[in-house]
């Protein structure tokens, strides 16, 4: 039993053996991803200074690179590249190519004239140094790659089925329960998202997720294009930028966090838009591109993802509670690979990912709530800066 049917319960119900009998369970209403999976940017970035982590992106590329829904693929490869405006932050960029280095991956640091060569429309020459381009990024397309993860399963998949109980039998899951059905289960994973801890609050477990709101931006829709732009990221203001064939889109970390109650989370994983806070972020994240293509903003989105206290995912067995596992806090960036390391330790297989055990959703325990809390908000503008 999967609770959740975003990318990372797709994921998984993908990837569990074909004699295993699967249900996966959502919320949602049928055709449409109210979770964070439908508002992912979309970024697949490769490198990350965690090792386990660099081989979960890894591996999720690999998973989403043949991957399409009705024609339309759902990953492309166009590379990300890391832009520095400072000395400071160029020296730290060859930090990180000496990283990409002992990871294997092909990339290549470059002056301003190259780096803005490779998005023209988003970088602005005389605000770059230097960049790192990184060939094997690409971009995600979460619905499609759900959908066709969804379709190569096995699973059932039910939706409009909110989970109001866990039931046990000993220290061991039996059962899941909806307003409606009861669905017996030896094995129930919580790929719930932002709803992890509700989740896991029905058998009275404690996860540190953290739910925060975070701005992006579309611009007006236009002509789509053929062009491959690279993802860009500008780490040391906090700010990233997406070509999406159709329409450019703007994220920012750059402002104060913003935790969200767990009360009001509501159905959806999107708040809403807070006014002068985010306007002001977005304003000084629009100022990075090349003035000419500062864009009228379209669509504001102030969706929700969670954090926790180290910037890892909680992934793994609930050591109190046999066949209770979590596969929460984690991205589109490593959900294909994550969901390969769950289903490896689901099934008693050697891991693919020797670094897994860091994940281990129990390494919090018996640390002060607040305090977790507090930690994790204080990573809330290093996710993507990585400097």
């Amino acid at each position: 039993m999967v609770i959740g049917a975003g990318i990372v319960g797709a994921s998984i119900a993908a990837q569990l053996p074909e004699d295993v009998s699967v249900t996966v369970l959502d919320q949602g209403p049928s055709g449409r991803l109210r979770g964070s999976t439908g508002h992912a940017p979309g970024y697949v970035g490769l490198l990350n200074e965690v090792p386990v982590l660099t081989e979960l992106a890894r591996a999720s590329a690999e998973l989403y690179d043949d991957l399409e829904l009705d024609g339309v693929q759902g990953f492309d490869r166009v590379g990300g590249v890391e832009v520095a405006s400072t000395p400071e932050t160029a020296a730290k960029l060859e930090e990180r190519a000496e990283l990409a280095v002992r990871a294997g991956l092909p990339h290549r640091l470059l002056d301003a004239a190259g780096t803005a060569a490779l998005a023209p429309d988003l970088i602005d020459p005389a605000q770059c140094l230097a960049g790192l381009h990184y060939a094997q990024d690409g971009t995600a397309r979460a619905g499609v790659i759900t959908g066709a993860l969804r379709k190569r399963s096995r699973a059932r998949f039910v939706d409009d089925a909110a989970v109001v109980g866990i039931e046990l039998r000993g220290n061991r899951v039996s059962a899941v329960r909806t307003a409606t059905e009861s669905f017996p289960a030896d094995d129930v994973v919580l790929a719930s998202g932002i709803w992890g801890s509700l989740v896991a609050s029905l058998v009275d477990q404690r996860i540190p997720l953290t739910p925060v709101a975070h701005p992006y931006v579309y611009g007006p829709k236009r002509a789509e294009s053929a062009a491959r732009t690279p993802f860009v990221r500008w780490p040391e203001q906090h700010v990233y930028a997406r070509d999406h064939g159709d329409r450019f889109g703007l994220g920012t970390y750059d402002h104060a966090p913003q935790p969200v109650p767990l009360d009001r989370l509501g159905r959806t994983a999107e708040q809403p838009w807070p006014g002068e806070l985010f306007d002001d972020a977005v304003g000084r994240a629009m100022a990075l591109l090349p003035e000419a293509n500062r864009f009228p903003i379209a669509e504001r989105l102030n969706g929700v993802f969670s954090m926790t206290p180290d910037n890892l995912p909680l992934l793994g067995a609930f050591p109190d509670i046999t066949g209770l596992w979590s596969a929460v806090a984690i991205w589109v960036t490593s959900a294909g690979g994550a969901a390969r390391g769950l289903v490896e330790l689901m099934c008693d297989k050697p891991s693919s990912f020797p670094d897994v055990d860091r994940l281990r959703p129990d390494r919090f325990a018996g640390q002060d709530p607040a305090d977790l809390e507090a930690r994790a908000l204080r990573l809330y503008r290093d996710i993507y800066a990585s400097l």
